[in-house]
Order: structure tokens, then sequence, then C-alpha cells
């Protein structure tokens, strides 16, 4: 983020950010899922709309008040 919006961009501006290239994604067939514990089915993608999505995602890394680690929040998968 930091070299695509500079240093010291604000928490909601990396959001923006962070939210346009998830949406790019979901455009390309990825979904916003969650790892499951089955050999099977390791990861179970969101039955959401992309707004809804998007609007899930903003909602949880706006509780974490920083831009997510990996998991923190869901992973991608390609159904």
């Amino acid at each position: 983020m930091g070299s695509l919006l500079g240093r010291g961009a604000s928490f909601e501006k990396q959001l923006a950010l962070l939210l346009r290239i998830v949406g790019d994604l979901y455009d390309a067939g990825v979904r916003a899922g969650a790892l499951t514990e089955s050999a099977t089915e390791p990861s179970l993608p969101w039955r959401l709309e992309k707004a809804d999505a998007l609007a899930r995602i903003a909602a949880e890394v706006r509780q974490l008040s920083r831009l997510p680690d990996s998991g923190d929040v869901g992973w991608f998968t390609v159904p």
C-alpha cells in the first residue's frame, strides 16, 4: 500500500485502496471466504454479493483499526 499511496497515507485511504483491489479480484472471480478444517473443502467462499462482501471486509478491517494480516478477516479462493 505504501508504494502505491506513498508513506504516511491515512488509514481510510489505505482501506479504500484495499477495497478497490478486492473489488477487482472479485470481478475476476476470486471470492473471500473462511478456512475450514475439512481436507476436502479447505475453504468456503462467503455467499455474498460483491457490495456485501466489500462492506463486510470494510467493517472487519475498521474493527481491527489497521490493515489486516493474512487470515485476519478471511481468505481468498477461486471457486
